[in-house]
């Protein structure tokens, strides 16, 4: 059966990468991003802010109108900040932390129902490393702390809904080639590949690679787990 997923943060490297790699598969790929553009292999795009309930309310009813029930979400969309916490503004606070993890509730709570229906679903969350180690100041607080309340809420929703025969996982990245690293000064780039192996930095398709294999058939048995990719500056 052609299944209808969900790519959240859709326009940027590593959605674009996922829908890619979904689309592939045979899926109805629709991305959501605040931006208009439509990447390739999306059969829809839909323009959404994720941090408002009314926005994700609106965009899930067309998804639901158009494709029917998503049984797949990759909520992928993110914002990062800087500084500690004298640096970080609370606008900015409230701001990262409604992207990245108010977003990805209000996504996951408007297709919990049809997968429970279809008795069949697939949530990936993309966290970070910097919700592992704690982040940086190039992080910022609000994102090290976003990023691990993903991890967190990764287990949570995979505890609740393992006997409804939806798997909730997460990926949890370091270094890849987007350009929130391209915009890192040239010296923090260097300072932080020298801590990692191998081809450095990850490549985005890669990493769409993992996240396509959890929302695989594949991937039936895992549940509630971070994969770490991120040339082991976290070995947990």
């Amino acid at each position: 059966m052609r299944r209808v997923a969900v790519v959240t943060g859709a326009a940027g490297a590593i959605g674009s990468a996922v829908v890619r790699r979904l689309s592939r598969d045979g899926d109805t790929v629709v991305g959501l991003d605040v931006s208009s553009e439509t990447p390739a292999g999306a059969a829809d795009s839909i323009a959404c802010d994720i941090s408002d309930a009314e926005s994700v309310a609106a965009a899930f009813a067309t998804i639901r109108d158009r494709h029917g029930d998503p049984t797949v979400l990759v909520n992928n969309a993110g914002v990062t900040g800087s500084g500690g916490v004298e640096d970080e503004s609370p606008d900015d606070w409230r701001r990262i932390l409604d992207v990245n993890l108010t977003g990805a509730y209000l996504c996951t709570r408007e297709v919990i129902a049809g997968m429970r229906s279809a008795a069949a679903g697939r949530i990936v969350n993309v966290a970070s490393v910097n919700g592992r180690f704690g982040g940086s100041p190039l992080s910022g607080p609000a994102y090290a702390a976003s990023k691990g309340g993903l991890i967190t809420l990764t287990r949570f929703l995979a505890l609740q809904h393992a006997a409804e025969g939806i798997t909730v996982n997460a990926v949890a990245p370091g270094p890849h080639d987007t350009p929130m690293w391209q915009a890192l000064d040239p010296a923090w780039r260097e300072r932080i590949l020298a801590t990692v192996p191998g081809d450095a930095p990850g490549h985005p398709d890669d990493l769409a690679a993992t996240v396509q294999f959890l929302c695989g058939p594949h991937a039936g048995y895992i549940t509630g787990a971070t994969l770490d990719i991120n040339g082991g500056q976290w070995m947990g």
